[in-house]
């Protein structure tokens, strides 16, 4: 099974996909940071960056750099 997160400075969600994403979309408002979006397995250690938010517009990444999910929960 997949995780997401969504993560933007020190604030992060765990949550679906579109939880996630709506949670982004909402959250640039408020302060124009980019909101980065990654996912992971269950038995990962580390969630990978999928996508990108920010006010002017909505990316997928391909390749994109890791997290660790601890460092995640913690956040």
């Amino acid at each position: 099974m997949r995780t997401y997160f969504a993560v933007q400075q020190h604030k992060t969600i765990n949550a679906g996909w579109q939880q996630c994403l709506k949670w982004a979309r909402q959250l640039i408002h408020e302060n124009d940071a980019p909101v980065h979006l990654l996912t992971a397995r269950g038995d990962d250690q580390e969630a990978i960056i999928i996508a990108e938010v920010t006010i002017d517009y909505e990316r997928m990444i391909k390749g994109g750099s890791s997290i660790s999910i601890k460092k995640l929960m913690h956040a």
